[in-house]
């Protein structure tokens, strides 16, 4: 996705751990996603510092982060099981979408 140059920039403290900027537009890249509709502009954002909080896990909606910025063609690749479990959660809890196309990588099997 190529940075829009009316597109505000949004301070992110995610879970008190991360801080990050991002274009208010790389949010709202799926609109029927919560995660657009949040930043839609109709919203009351909490604010620390001057930067909206999202209590939510700071590692994990930085990848989230990252996959939309790259407009959701490329899925981070994780070394830890577990990491990669919370990142499509993440996906899921802010209604994030697959891009049609990209597959998940195969599931483990559970004993």
């Amino acid at each position: 996705m190529a940075g829009n140059l009316d597109s505000e920039v949004v301070a992110l403290n995610v879970g008190g751990t991360a801080h990050l900027m991002t274009e208010r537009d790389v949010l709202r890249l799926c609109p029927e996603s919560t995660l657009a509709k949040m930043f839609s502009g109709m919203h009351e954002l909490k604010k620390i510092d001057g930067e909206v909080f999202l209590d939510r896990d700071g590692a994990t909606f930085q990848h989230l982060v990252n996959y939309l910025r790259n407009d959701r063609e490329v899925l981070p690749e994780f070394s830890d099981r577990n990491d990669e479990i919370h990142f499509f959660k993440e996906l899921d809890f802010w209604k994030v979408p697959l891009k049609h196309g990209v597959k998940p990588p195969p599931q483990q099997p559970r004993f």
